[in-house]
């Protein structure tokens, strides 16, 4: 419904723009930026699980500090590039 997607920002003291998202997604992409930039918590259920995923990554990666495997401080060089592109599909 279009009323779960209309929020609105208030500025000085009675002036307020209003806005409609597409989609749930930008209304939480919006809602949550808007609340970060206040200071606010972010509440979306997709703020949740990308947090939910970076502590599991971070949780993961003091596992293997504790089984004494080096992580590396730079990322590997990139590889030169291949001398043709003869393996590449032409799908035309």
């Amino acid at each position: 419904e279009v009323l779960e997607l209309a929020f609105s920002v208030l500025y000085e003291s009675d002036e307020y723009l209003n806005f409609i998202a597409p989609d749930k997604h930008e209304y939480c992409v919006w809602t949550d930026g808007l609340n970060a930039l206040l200071g606010k918590e972010m509440t979306s259920d997709y703020t949740k699980s990308d947090m939910d995923t970076l502590l599991s990554m971070e949780m993961k990666l003091r596992l293997l500090d504790l089984e004494n495997i080096q992580i590396p401080e730079a990322p590997p060089p990139i590889p030169k590039e291949p001398s043709n592109y003869d393996f590449v599909y032409d799908c035309n």
